[in-house]
């Protein structure tokens, strides 16, 4: 006669629910994540995540770009065929407050919609409406110190050029940084790169951003001094 183990058969029945209930359980647990998700993202104003600024700082960073890429630097020494500058526009009253970029509290706070919030944006108050930069060295016999030297720049808008642009020319500069918002920083970054070679061995620029509001935003660059290859 036939016998059957029926502990086995039992036993191997209990194992089977047991996975089945185990993958129930995940199944459950992510549709119920799926679910709070939603309800969060949902109730998540994206006006409540605009901004005005208005623009009240200018920096000034050195940049080195004597290698394959810039890179800033506290070095006052550049080669003379490649000076550039980094130049920061902000808003020093907002960065001071220490409103997070990605929500409405301080930046070590922290809100359940943190990793779902829409991106932040800072509509500016007085628009930028003008750029030059006056060369406060002699930068040869023919462009004396005060002259306005910038068409002799080029320029980069990292957040904001093209893909496949690094430079553009300092004329179209304005319509690269003059915008309707800024996203996620109450700031705007661009590099200039001078591209007429320096014949003294020092310099130096100030450079002026003109604001709607009729204000005007000054620089000066630190005094650089300048080394060639011999």
């Amino acid at each position: 006669m036939m016998r059957i183990d029926i502990r086995h058969q039992a036993g191997g029945f209990a194992g089977a629910l047991r996975i089945y209930s185990g993958r129930t359980m995940k199944v459950t647990l992510l549709l119920s994540v799926i679910f709070i998700l939603k309800t969060i993202t949902s109730c998540i104003d994206p006006a409540e995540w605009d901004f005005e600024l208005s623009f009240n700082k200018i920096t000034i960073t050195n940049l080195d770009n004597s290698g394959i890429y810039p890179t800033e630097t506290n070095s006052d020494i550049m080669y003379a065929p490649a000076v550039a500058f980094t130049v920061t526009l902000s808003d020093e009253t907002i960065l001071a407050s220490g409103v997070n970029r990605r929500s409405n509290n301080s930046f070590t706070g922290f809100t359940p919609a943190y990793a779902m919030s829409p991106e932040p944006r800072y509509y500016p108050l007085n628009r930028i409406t003008g750029i030059s930069i006056v060369t406060l060295e002699a930068m040869s016999p023919e462009i004396p110190a005060g002259t306005d030297v910038t068409g002799l720049f080029a320029a980069c808008v990292p957040r904001f050029n093209a893909p496949g642009f690094l430079y553009i020319d300092s004329s179209e500069l304005l319509s690269a940084i003059d915008r309707d918002f800024y996203p996620d920083e109450p700031s705007v970054t661009f590099q200039l790169f001078c591209r007429e070679e320096i014949a003294g061995d020092k310099a130096q620029f100030e450079i002026n951003i003109t604001l709607s509001d009729e204000s005007t935003l000054s620089a000066t660059t630190n005094l650089i001094t300048l080394f060639r290859n011999e």
